[in-house]
């Protein structure tokens, strides 16, 4: 029997965004890598090696042949890898990385969502089983629904309520991931934020979470240039909490905790908060957006949050008077603003302890707010297919 290395790892979401970083990352460290890919008309390895490119092309070309692509389905019961390439795999891996999943708020998606988070997840435990290795889950922070004041990273089910099917759906994945746990499986969860592109260059393959607000921003923007000398303007007042936070976090800032997270023996057993210790003032992270786009209509209004909440309520009721337009706001309000309020903030003490002082993810400033929008206006917001 072929003795199983200690670096080998079978990664699932490895064209995604979160997952596509960590495999160039995990190749850095010395890991040999098996990319678990769905069946395409593009060539599987063609789409990885693109993708991987795309982040550090020289990283990328130095480790062309420390990987593999291994063709599935993560929502079929052992992936729907084949019996004798499991049989292969069964002898080489060590550690599974589970970061495929579908990060969409719309209902319409419920069963999709399901079917990918959920299945997903329980394929993934049953495959860690089988291979008796570690499980290393990403899921998220907002598992943690409506609550508000601290969050904890020990704590799961607090009998809170969800505001979206992605929510939902990652916090039933998480909890099959816990309950094998309970029953001897070694994981370890980790949560981010708001994952935002890489600090230093920008770079994003999927424009959702705060890119969705920010191109509300972008669109705006080119509709008021295009009004310019007209005599039409409709300056927009955004209301924003006065005391709240967005805690957003660099895709590479992600990615190092992780890493070093799971090369720590004292992570097993345990789930991460990977956030950012010191989140900037939403006001902040929205009057430089604004300026990205040179968006001169808009003022930023400080308010409690109860007037945000009375603000959001009112213009729910009048979004009824325009049909499709008013769905669409509808859609937008119930599906951000919670975000946006501050009222909820996560605890990351379990990283700090295991991790320390080398946990320092770059600071959401001016410079990394531009580059990162910057980047995501000349893709006008569009996912990178993968």
């Amino acid at each position: 029997m072929e003795e199983r290395s200690s670096k080998t790892i079978l990664l699932t979401g490895g064209t995604g965004f979160i997952g596509s970083f960590l495999g160039l990352r995990l190749l850095e460290e010395g890991y040999y890598i098996f990319f678990l890919v769905r069946k395409a008309e593009k060539d599987s390895r063609s789409r990885v090696l693109e993708r991987l490119s795309k982040i550090s092309y020289l990283t990328a070309r130095k480790y062309e042949n420390a990987w593999e692509i291994v063709e599935g389905d993560t929502s079929l019961p052992f992936f729907g890898i084949d019996k004798a390439k499991l049989n292969e795999l069964k002898n080489k891996v060590n550690k599974i990385f589970h970061c495929a999943a579908l990060l969409s708020f719309d209902p319409r998606n419920k069963d999709k969502a399901h079917k990918i988070n959920i299945e997903g997840a329980k394929n993934a435990t049953e495959l860690a089983l089988l291979f008796n290795v570690e499980l290393h889950y990403l899921s998220t922070a907002y598992i943690a629904g409506d609550r508000r004041g601290e969050i904890k990273e020990d704590e799961f089910d607090e009998g809170q309520s969800f505001r979206n099917v992605y929510e939902k759906t990652k916090f039933e994945a998480e909890k099959v991931v816990r309950s094998w746990g309970d029953k001897g499986g070694r994981y370890i969860i980790y949560r981010p934020s708001i994952v935002i592109g890489d600090s230093e260059t920008g770079l994003a393959f999927s424009f959702t979470g705060y890119y969705m607000v920010a191109k509300f921003f972008w669109r705006y923007s080119k509709f008021f240039k295009r009004m310019e000398g007209k005599k039409f303007h409709f300056p927009i007042i955004i209301p924003v909490v006065k005391s709240a936070t967005l805690n957003l976090i660099t895709v590479d800032a992600v990615v190092d905790a992780i890493y070093k997270l799971s090369q720590k023996t004292e992570s097993i057993g345990r789930t991460f908060h990977i956030v950012h210790p010191n989140p900037p003032k939403t006001s902040f992270v929205f009057k430089n957006s604004i300026n990205v786009f040179g968006f001169s209509n808009v003022k930023i209004w400080l308010v409690p949050l109860y007037i945000l909440r009375l603000i959001a309520w009112i213009g729910w009721a009048l979004s009824f008077l325009f049909a499709r337009i008013g769905y669409s706001f509808r859609q937008q309000i119930s599906t951000y603003v919670p975000y946006f309020d501050g009222s909820s903030y996560f605890s990351y003490k379990g990283v700090g302890e295991v991790l320390g002082n080398s946990y320092l993810p770059a600071p959401i400033d001016v410079d990394v707010i531009k580059r990162v929008l910057l980047y995501a206006k000349e893709n006008k917001f569009s996912d990178i297919k993968n």
